[in-house]
């Protein structure tokens, strides 16, 4: 039995729309947030 080359990996990425941006989100906004927090005059 050989399979097809399109069948070779059918499911590389489940969900790439829910994992990817969340990731890229938080990364982005939790060190602004600590280095707004950090350097704001007290």
């Amino acid at each position: 039995m050989s399979y097809p080359k399109y069948h070779a990996k059918p499911h590389q990425r489940p969900t790439p729309g829910r994992t990817s941006p969340v990731v890229y989100v938080l990364l982005i906004t939790v060190p602004a947030v600590i280095a707004i927090v950090a350097l704001r005059p007290r």
